[in-house]
């Protein structure tokens, strides 16, 4: 079975992942995301993922670009 998500965008800011995410749902991108935080070591350990369909990955990753992250 073909991979048809691809990852966007893997960092630790929640602020940003959430100007991203709100910037993807603006421009009409479902995306998916992956919030690896651990509740034990706060700001240690966290990564939020978010991935999109193949088809919208050229577009997410221009609106990813727009927002200088």
């Amino acid at each position: 079975m073909e991979d048809t998500k691809k990852k966007v965008f893997d960092g630790t800011s929640k602020v940003q992942a959430m100007g991203f995410r709100n910037a993807l749902t603006e421009a009409g991108i479902t995306f998916h995301e992956v919030d690896k935080s651990d509740s034990a070591y706060i700001g240690l350990f966290d990564e939020i993922q978010i991935f999109v369909d193949a088809k919208d990955e050229l577009a997410a990753l221009a609106v990813l670009k727009k927002l200088n992250y």
